[in-house]
């Protein structure tokens, strides 16, 4: 038990190590990115799993809906929050939606 718990507590610091070379980028101060965060199911089905054909129209949809926090247009919202999913979402959001944002 006392091994198991060890471990635990091993894996556990080296992930906290791993995780603290990652520079979070998305700036959460700014209102349109919880939409950009809230949506990232969404986001990840279109980028990563290709579940519909990636587009600019697509990707916005995924952004702009009922409830949302923020009342900027999509594409606003994808320009002004790089850095709030993984390195694969983050670059093609940035090539797609590319600053100065509107």
């Amino acid at each position: 038990m006392r091994l198991g718990t060890g471990l635990s507590w091993l894996c556990l610091g080296l992930t906290g190590v791993s995780a603290q070379g990652v520079q979070d980028a998305c700036p959460k101060n700014e209102i349109a990115c919880h939409d950009v965060m809230n949506s990232s199911q969404c986001i990840e089905q279109i980028i990563l799993e290709r579940l519909s054909p990636l587009s600019k129209a697509a990707l916005v949809k995924c952004v702009e809906h009922e409830g949302t926090a923020s009342n900027l247009p999509g594409a606003s919202k994808l320009c002004r929050c790089p850095g709030c999913h993984t390195t694969a979402i983050n670059t093609v959001l940035a090539e797609m939606f590319p600053p100065p944002c509107s």
